[in-house]
C-alpha cells in the first residue's frame, strides 16, 4: 500500500501550485469571474439592511405608497442583479473548469503515449483509465465549484459578519465564542475524508481494470463459467467503494450536523439576548436575524468545501504523478537515414527490474536484407531481443547498432519509421478498413497504396464484399472480422508502411491452410530487399529463413540454416521433434 502513503505527500499548497499553470492562461477570465461573484455577493448581502428598513419604514405609522414602490423596486433590482452577476460568474467558471480539464487530459494523454513500455508493465489498464476519467473529474471541482464557492462564501461571511458587528457589537462578540468549535470539527474530519478518498480512488482503478478485463474477455468468462466468480470480485470492489464513500460522507455529514447545531445555538442566542438585554427595533432585529440566517449557508459551504477539496487534492496527486512520469528517452534530434548497414548486438544484456537476466552477453549480427528466425522455448529471450531493437527497452549493458551507429543516438520517431510489425495477437483499431491499413499515415497515404497492400495480403477479396468496402467500420479491435481477416489486415498494414525492417511474430498463425499459403507468398514478396526478423513458434514456417538463431535462458546456443541445425542434432532438433 505504498501508493496510499505517497498520496499524503501533496498538500493544499502543492496542489494549488501544480494547478495554477493551467489556470494562469485564463487569468483574465478568472479575475472577471471573481469580480462578478463579488458584485453578486455584495448585492445579496445588502438584503438584510433593506428588509430591516422596509419593516421600520413601511410598517410604522408613516406608511407611504411611494416609499413602498421605491423599496419594492430596490429589492427586486438587488435580487435580479445579484442573480445576473451570479449566473455570469458561474457560466464563466464552468467554461474555465472545462478548459482546465481539457488541458489536463490532453497533457495526460500526450504523456501516456510517450511513456516507456515498462510503465504499462507495472500499471494496470484500469488504473490508468481511472486517472484519465474519474481522477481528473475530481479536479474539475477545484477548478470551478470549490474556488467559486470559496470566493462567494468567504465574501458573504466577511461582509455579513462585519454587518452583524455594525448592528450589535456585543451580541456578535458573544457569537464569536462558537468559532473554535467549528474549526475543531473541520480539523477532525479532514484526515478521515482524505484517507477515505484515497481508498475510493484506488478501488475505482481496480473496478475499471476489472470491467476492462470482463468486456475484452467476455467469451472466456462464458466458456469457463466464470460469471459468478467475476461477479463476486466486482461486488467486493464496489462494496469497498460504497463503504469508503459512506465513511467520507459520514465525516462530512458529521461536520454539517455540528455546524447546524452551533448555528441553531447562535440563532437562539440572538433571539434571547436581543429581546431581553439589548434594545433593538423590530427592523433592526429582523435585519440582524436575516443576516444571521443568510450567514448559515455560506458558513456551511466553507465547512463542507473541505470534502471535495480533499478529494481534489488526492485526485490531483494521481493525475500529476502521471504527468510527471518520465517519458521514453528521446533526447536526440538526429534523424535515422536509410538502413543500408547491418544490425549488431554487441555484448547486450538485459534484465527486468534488476531481476534474473533475460538476455546475457548477446553478440549477434543481422546482415542488411537477411531473413533470420528467433526460436527457443518460452522465456528464452526471443521477444526481449526484438523489444530492445525497437527501443521499447534499453539494454542493461552493451549496445545495439544499425549502420554502425548506436540506435540510441537516433530520434525515436524517425528510427521507428524503419520498422513494420505483425503480431500473432492482432491489434486493430475502431476505425475504417483504410484507416487501419494506413494507420498513423491516414492523411498522407494514397488509396492506391492502401488497395495495393490489401491485394498483396489477400485482404482485397473480403474487403470488396463489405457494404462500404474500404470505408467500412470494423468495430473495437476488428470485432466484425474473422480471425483470418484480422490477421490479413494486420499484414496489409505492415506492407503499406513499406519499412526496411520487418518483424513478424508468427504472422500466419490465425489463417487456414489455403489462406496461409497465399499470405506466406505475399510475405515472401514483401521480404525481398528487407531485413526480416521472425519470432517463430511453429518451426515449420521458418525452414526457408537465411539463418535460424536458437536461444535458451537468454543466450544464443545455436545458429545456422534449417538443414545445418538439423544435422547438428542439438537444441533445434529437439524443438522440431517436440512439434511433430
Amino acid at each position: 500500500m505504498g501508493t496510499s502513503n505517497k498520496q499524503f505527500m501533496m498538500g493544499y499548497k502543492q496542489f494549488v501550485k501544480r494547478l495554477f499553470p493551467y489556470l494562469k492562461k485564463h487569468l483574465g477570465k478568472l479575475v472577471f469571474t471573481s469580480i462578478m461573484m463579488v458584485f453578486a455577493t455584495l448585492l445579496e448581502t445588502a438584503i438584510p439592511e433593506i428588509t430591516g428598513q422596509i419593516v421600520d419604514t413601511l410598517f410604522s405609522n408613516n406608511r407611504s405608497s411611494n416609499k413602498a414602490f421605491s423599496y419594492s423596486v430596490i429589492l427586486f433590482s438587488v435580487i435580479a442583479l445579484s442573480s445576473l452577476f451570479a449566473l455570469t460568474s458561474t457560466s464563466a467558471s464552468s467554461w474555465i473548469s472545462n478548459k482546465v480539464i481539457l488541458d489536463l487530459r490532453v497533457n495526460m494523454f500526450s504523456k501516456l503515449i510517450r511513456l516507456p513500455k515498462s510503465y504499462f508493465d507495472k500499471h494496470t489498464t484500469g488504473e490508468t483509465l481511472s486517472k484519465l476519467t474519474f481522477d481528473v473529474e475530481q479536479i474539475s471541482a477545484a477548478a470551478s465549484t470549490i474556488w467559486l464557492e470559496f470566493i462567494k462564501s468567504s465574501f458573504t461571511v466577511i461582509i455579513l459578519t462585519g454587518y452583524l458587528f455594525y448592528k450589535s457589537f456585543l451580541l456578535s462578540l458573544i457569537l464569536l465564542i462558537l468559532l473554535p468549535l467549528v474549526y475543531l470539527a473541520v480539523k477532525l474530519s479532514t484526515s478521515r475524508i482524505r484517507k477515505g478518498s484515497i481508498k475510493v480512488q484506488e478501488s475505482m482503478g481496480k473496478m475499471t481494470h476489472l470491467l476492462d478485463e470482463n468486456i475484452s474477455g467476455n467469451d472466456l468468462i462464458k466458456i469457463y463459467n466464470a460469471e459468478d466468480s467475476e461477479k463476486n470480485k466486482f461486488f467486493n470492489i464496489i462494496n469497498t467503494i460504497r463503504q469508503q464513500r459512506f465513511k467520507v460522507d459520514l465525516a462530512g455529514g458529521l461536520n454539517t450536523s455540528i455546524v447546524n447545531a452551533l448555528i441553531g445555538l447562535s440563532l437562539a442566542c440572538v433571539v434571547y439576548f436581543s429581546s431581553t438585554f439589548l434594545v433593538m427595533s423590530a427592523g433592526d432585529f429582523l435585519a440582524y436575524f436575516t443576516a444571521m440566517g443568510m450567514l448559515v449557508k455560506p458558513a456551511k459551504t466553507l465547512i463542507n468545501i473541505n470534502k471535495p477539496l480533499q478529494q481534489a487534492i488526492v485526485a490531483g496527486k494521481s493525475v500529476f504523478d502521471l504527468i510527471d512520469e518520465t517519458p521514453e528517452d528521446n533526447s536526440s534530434n538526429q534523424p535515422m537515414n536509410a538502413v543500408t548497414g547491418d544490425i549488431r548486438y554487441e555484448k547486450v544484456s538485459f534484465s527486468y527490474d534488476n531481476e534474473k537476466s533475460s538476455l546475457n552477453q548477446i553478440n549477434l549480427t543481422i546482415s542488411n536484407g537477411e531473413t533470420i528466425a528467433l526460436v527457443g522455448s518460452t522465456g528464452s529471450g526471443k521477444t526481449t531481443l526484438v523489444n530492445l531493437l525497437t527501443r521499447f527497452y534499453s539494454p542493461t549493458s552493451g549496445k545495439i547498432t544499425i549502420n554502425n551507429e548506436n540506435i540510441n543516438e537516433f530520434d525515436l520517431v524517425s528510427y521507428r519509421s524503419n520498422f513494420s510489425y505483425v503480431d500473432q495477437n492482432v491489434r486493430l483499431f475502431n476505425d475504417s478498413i483504410s484507416g487501419n491499413i494506413a494507420f498513423g499515415q491516414k492523411d498522407k497515404m494514397s488509396l492506391e497504396r492502401i488497395t495495393n497492400a490489401a491485394k498483396i495480403s489477400n485482404s482485397n477479396e473480403f474487403i470488396e464484399k463489405l457494404d462500404n468496402k474500404y470505408d467500412s467500420e470494423i468495430g473495437e479491435d476488428g470485432v466484425t472480422l474473422s480471425g483470418g481477416q484480422r490477421q490479413r489486415l494486420s499484414i496489409a498494414r505492415a506492407i503499406a508502411k513499406d519499412s526496411p525492417i520487418l518483424i513478424l511474430d508468427e504472422a500466419t498463425s490465425a489463417l487456414d491452410s489455403a489462406t496461409e499459403k497465399l499470405v506466406q507468398s505475399a510475405i515472401n514478396k514483401m521480404q525481398k530487399g528487407r531485413t526480416t526478423i521472425i519470432i517463430a513458434h511453429r518451426l515449420s514456417t521458418i525452414k526457408n529463413a537465411d539463418r535460424i538463431i536458437v536461444l535458451k535462458d537468454g543466450e544464443i546456443i545455436e545458429q545456422g540454416t534449417h538443414s545445418e541445425l538439423i544435422e547438428a542434432s542439438g537444441e533445434y532438433l529437439k524443438l522440431t521433434q517436440q512439434q511433430t
